[in-house]
């Protein structure tokens, strides 16, 4: 039994921190691919075992995902940069139409 699954077996457990908390899973028609649902820092994402032995590692799956939430999370977290007139295109526009227009 992996640490996963004994999280999982821990009723109540929700960590917000940089662990994946197992929801669920749905197999395909087929029955070869298995969609595995999880949350990690408040948010789910899915990855897909394909019991193929060609696609990537499940590790690798989960990493990959994660690294994409911590992005979200890190651009959402930003400050938000002030709209000014002179970083617009419009400004930009407007400077060319002058600069034509003498």
């Amino acid at each position: 039994m992996n640490s996963l699954q004994l999280k999982n077996n821990y009723e109540g457990y929700e960590d917000m921190t940089n662990r994946a908390v197992y929801k669920g899973k749905v197999r395909d028609k087929n029955g070869y691919a298995v969609h595995l649902f999880y949350e990690y820092r408040g948010r789910e994402y899915m990855v897909t075992d394909e019991h193929n032995g060609y696609s990537e590692p499940m590790s690798v799956k989960h990493k990959n995902e994660q690294e994409r939430i911590d992005r979200e999370i890190e651009e959402e977290n930003k400050p938000k940069k002030e709209f000014k007139y002179e970083d617009s295109a419009q400004y930009g526009f407007d400077l060319f139409w002058e600069y034509i227009n003498e």
